[in-house]
């Protein structure tokens, strides 16, 4: 009889644990675009297409990135210009464009990165490139940086031939 009485107890304790007793919350699952969720989405609300860059690198003399989605072609972006009152505060802003730019390129290697290209009408008069035949599509590198969405680099006139097919196939339609 007593050892009956201690395998009940052993058993309403398992049966009774913690662990077991709470219940599991499920929340939503993870967004594919993480912190860049929402960013990704107003980029694309007027047509254009995403892409998970692969092969980033870093021009550091230059303050650009490329990104080739094919072996013969890559696509550079806008240099970032240095802005401030002093060489101190150049300098600050110089080393955080470098941290970041190198957080896009690890990022990446995490699928962490995402190269928008969108629609031109997006962007405010001011940034459109007057360029006689330019595309009507621009590119944004963003980033997950830390919980964090970062717009990284910026490409102007972003040709589809520059794209695998299957973007092409989607600034087409």
């Amino acid at each position: 009889m007593r050892h009956f009485l201690i395998l009940a107890m052993a058993y309403g304790c398992v049966v009774a644990s913690p662990a077991e007793a709470a219940p599991k919350k499920k929340g939503p699952p993870p967004d594919p675009f993480k912190a860049c969720d929402l960013q990704v989405r107003a980029d694309l609300r007027e047509g254009g297409t995403w892409l998970i860059p692969r092969d980033i690198h870093l021009d550091e003399g230059r303050l650009m990135v490329s990104v080739k989605f094919s072996p013969e072609k890559s696509i550079r972006s806008v240099p970032k210009v240095l802005f401030g009152n002093s060489d101190e505060e150049k300098r600050r802003q110089l080393r955080g464009y470098l941290e970041e730019m190198k957080a896009a390129v690890d990022a990446a290697t995490k699928e962490s990165a995402w190269f928008i290209v969108a629609s031109k009408r997006t962007l405010p008069p001011d940034l459109r490139s007057s360029e006689g035949d330019a595309s009507p599509w621009y590119g944004i590198l963003l980033a997950d940086i830390g919980g964090k969405c970062r717009s990284v680099a910026m490409f102007r006139n972003v040709q589809p031939d520059q794209l695998p097919a299957d973007a092409q196939r989607d600034l087409a339609e």
